[in-house]
């Protein structure tokens, strides 16, 4: 039995070993590429959680997308749930995100990146809070385009 162990145990080192790693045009950074990661970040805060439609979830997630956000894990249900939630309330301020990008690097069929995330949130005109977190997100290829598989959300307190 130990044999059959070992011989499986180098057959998947073997197996992961031999894997060529990705080429360095795999590796490099295109504009369309980062312009493509932006506006899936942008557009999930902006439809998402500015405006709390989680019928857009799968648009911008991987269908096991998480979240460490605050020191807990959120997944899409989480998040679904969350945004069901916070939409009840009829006196939601408009939130307006903005992002600034610190890096953004590509491994073959993914991409991470870092950035500043600032919300401003108004109402009736006027400007009623902002906030502020420090972010990393992980987008991968598939078939429909880029998608989050997760993120890291810090709090920055002002």
């Amino acid at each position: 039995m130990n044999n059959l162990r070992f011989f499986a145990l180098c057959m998947l080192v073997c197996g992961i070993a031999c894997q060529s790693p990705p080429t360095p045009q795999e590796n490099s950074l295109g504009e369309q590429d980062e312009r493509d990661v932006k506006s899936l970040i942008q557009g999930v805060f902006d439809d998402v959680w500015g405006g709390m439609d989680s019928t857009r979830i799968l648009q911008y997630h991987t269908e096991d997308f998480t979240i460490l956000e605050n020191g807990e894990v959120w997944d899409n249900e989480r998040i679904t749930q969350f945004v069901k939630e916070r939409s009840q309330n009829n006196y939601l301020p408009l939130r307006i995100n903005e992002m600034d990008y610190l890096t953004m690097e590509k491994y073959g069929n993914a991409i991470y990146t870092t950035y500043n995330n600032y919300a401003r949130f108004e109402q009736n005109d006027s400007i009623v809070g902002n906030a502020q977190w420090l972010e990393s997100a992980l987008a991968i290829k598939t078939p429909e385009g880029w998608r989050l598989k997760s993120m890291h959300s810090t709090y920055v307190r002002n």
